[in-house]
């Protein structure tokens, strides 16, 4: 179905990658040199996951010859205002590389928290020589401020042989697990829209991370459970992959809204961007029978009302028209959605449009909609009862929602189709200077 909102190339962007150069080591030497440290230079929660935030982060390490753990969850700790990190354990003692192995494998993640614990990236590890997993990761669901209470979760593998790793310096490159979202638009010439609110709607919001020992070169998504850069995602409840569905957005003041033009606007932008479960869901229509509590397809909602911009400060009557330059060049607005019998500024109605996903860890993807373009209108209808859904607005002395008029069903177009004309042309018909018609030709004298 169209939508009749045109949701533009989505545009898929590399998110921050702790790129592994030359500066990006993790630097080990044996212990008659300097104690295992870690050097990280970043070059890219929701606050993204940079330098200058990561005060910590947490290691893991098996070594050849070890019946237990090397490093069991220590923390690599900032020094000074560098890319320096030093690793110590409990006790405050150094690692250093033992004489005696040649392979150890590292695993790390992070932010951790230690002396800045509002950074510290809640989940629970379960990481040994056998299996690499972590326990259920949720991102915080609000519905109001979006991802501005969402933290970059980072994790990085990799196996060092001593024989292969010159001056003993090992490269320790950190990933992005989580994919991070944001939604712009636009809207057309001659039409006012503003938004009160914005979501992303029915996406998986818990799920488990494993660390594979087959690198896939390409994301294969939730279909093969593989990612890239050795990460294996999977849903929180695999049993019932639509258990754990959330919501996920933002809702703008009383006296705040945000007035689209054919500038690119944030709704959910990089201030409050969501950092979420990497998934697959397929695209779903929503139809006349759609129920808010049971449609499984993911959409963005929003909240909205949209106007159409005539020339002239009012409409005259009888066919008068603007004399003056002031009345030239005045317009006036009138309402188009949400449909009502009278033009009322405080009110609002629910469009949605329907989305597939297939979001991969470390991408970051705009979803950039455009209302009212040359082959765009408002959207659809979304499921019927969406307005019940906890944590969406509700009518107040500021803000008056307007349900779905009667006639319309979910999933219709929330704007009538534009006026278009049926035209047929006649044919010809002859007719002689006497008034007689028919297709017999006549001779006109000269004289």
């Amino acid at each position: 179905m169209n939508t009749n909102v045109k949701l533009l190339g989505m545009t898929v962007m590399l998110s921050m990658t702790f790129a592994a150069c030359s500066n990006d080591e993790l630097v080990e030497r044996n212990h008659h040199d300097a104690p295992i440290s870690f050097t990280t230079r970043v070059t890219t929660r929701a606050t993204e996951t940079k330098l200058e935030n990561l005060h910590a982060f947490r290691v893991y390490a098996d070594a050849n010859g070890y019946d237990k753990m090397f490093i069991a969850g220590d923390t690599a700790k900032k020094s000074g205002n560098g890319s320096t990190y030093i690793l110590q354990n409990s006790q405050k003692e150094n690692y250093f590389w033992p004489s005696d192995v040649d392979k150890i494998r590292f695993w790390a993640y992070g932010p951790a928290g230690c002396d800045h614990e509002e950074d510290n990236i809640i989940i629970e590890p379960n990481i040994t020589a056998g299996g690499q997993t972590f326990g259920d990761f949720t991102p915080k669901v609000d519905m109001s401020v979006g991802g501005k209470n969402h933290q970059d979760f980072v994790v990085a593998f990799t196996e060092a042989v001593r024989s292969e790793t010159s001056g003993m310096k090992v490269k320790l490159e950190f990933k992005h697990a989580l994919s991070q979202i944001v939604v712009n638009a636009t809207c057309g010439m001659g039409r006012n829209v503003s938004i009160k609110g914005a979501w992303l709607m029915n996406v998986h919001g818990s799920g488990k991370l494993t660390f594979d020992n087959e690198k896939a070169e390409n994301g294969e998504g939730f279909d093969g459970l593989k990612y890239k850069n050795y990460m294996n995602w999977a849903y929180a409840d695999a049993t019932e992959p639509d258990k754990n569905k959330a919501n996920y957005g933002v809702v703008y003041p009383d006296n705040q809204t945000e007035n689209l033009d054919q500038t690119k606007r944030s709704l959910i932008s990089n201030t409050n961007s969501l950092m979420l479960i990497p998934q697959k869901i397929e695209k779903q229509e929503i139809t006349k029978d759609s129920k808010a509590e049971s449609y499984k397809g993911a959409y963005i909602l929003l909240l909205c009302r949209v106007e159409v911009v005539h020339p002239g400060a009012e409409h005259k009557e009888d066919g008068e028209e603007n004399n003056s330059a002031t009345e030239a060049e005045a317009t006036h607005t009138h309402q188009l959605f949400p449909v009502t019998n009278e033009k009322n500024t405080k009110e609002y109605g629910y469009t949605c449009v329907p989305i597939a996903l297939d979001w991969q860890p470390g991408v970051k993807y705009a979803y950039n909609l455009n209302f009212c373009g040359a082959n765009s209108g408002a959207g659809i209808y979304p499921p019927d009862g969406v307005e019940t859904i906890k944590g969406l607005p509700t009518s107040n002395e500021n803000l008056t929602i307007i349900k779905r008029p009667g006639g319309k069903n979910p999933g219709d177009l929330v704007l009538d189709a534009p006026i278009t004309f049926e035209v047929s042309v006649g044919g010809w018909e002859p007719i002689d200077n006497e008034g007689n018609s028919g297709q017999e030709d006549e001779d006109t004298p000269m004289n």
